[in-house]
C-alpha cells in the first residue's frame, strides 16, 4: 500500500486532531514588539502535563508499526526540520493495519494536537538531517497508556 504526501492543514487533520499554529502569520508592525494570535481556547490535556523531545533519524519511509494514546491527547512541535507524519484516527486495528492513514509534511514551527486514540507513527525526517519534536501529554503516559499497532504489510509514503 502507499499513501500519499500531503501538507499539514486543518482538513488534513479532520478526525484525527487539529492545528495548534496558524497557517499564516503577521509579523509585528512596525514600531511593535511583538505580534500574537490565540490558535486554540483549550489543548484538552488533562493535567499534569509533561514534556519531551523526540528527534528522529532519517531512514525509508516504510511503516512498520504506529503507536497511540487512549487516555490522553498529545500536542507535538517540529523543532528542527522538516518532517513526514503519518497518522490516522482513532480505531481499532484491524488485521495488523489501519484504515485511511495520512501521510502529511510538517514545517519546523508547526504544531497540532492529536485527539485521543489517534494513531501515529516515529516522523520520517524530509531530508537527510534529523527531525525534532517537542512532545506534550499526560504525565506518565509513555509508561501507562501506549498501544502498538505492527503492521502486517508495511506501507509506503510516496511523494
Amino acid at each position: 500500500m502507499e499513501i500519499r504526501l500531503a501538507d499539514l492543514t486543518e482538513e488534513a487533520l479532520k478526525g484525527i486532531g487539529h492545528m495548534i499554529t496558524p497557517r499564516t502569520w503577521s509579523p509585528p508592525r512596525p514600531g511593535d514588539e511583538h505580534s500574537y494570535a490565540d490558535t486554540r481556547d483549550d489543548l484538552g490535556l488533562p493535567a499534569p502535563c509533561s514534556s519531551g523531545v523526540v528527534e528522529c533519524a532519517p531512514r525509508p519511509r516504510v511503516i512498520r508499526r504506529m503507536e497511540r494514546h487512549v487516555r490522553t491527547p498529545e500536542v507535538l512541535v517540529c523543532l528542527d526540520g522538516e518532517a513526514v507524519v503519518c497518522l490516522a484516527a482513532p480505531q481499532e486495528s484491524i488485521g495488523g493495519g489501519l484504515k485511511d492513514i495520512r501521510a502529511l509534511k510538517v514545517r519546523a514551527g508547526e504544531g497540532f494536537v492529536l485527539d485521543t486514540g489517534a494513531w501515529h507513527a516515529i516522523p520520517f525526517p524530509a531530508g537527510s538531517t534529523p527531525a525534532r519534536f517537542l512532545v506534550i501529554f499526560k504525565s506518565g503516559t509513555g509508561r501507562d497508556d501506549l498501544q502498538y499497532c505492527d503492521f502486517a504489510s508495511s506501507p509506503v509514503v510516496t511523494g
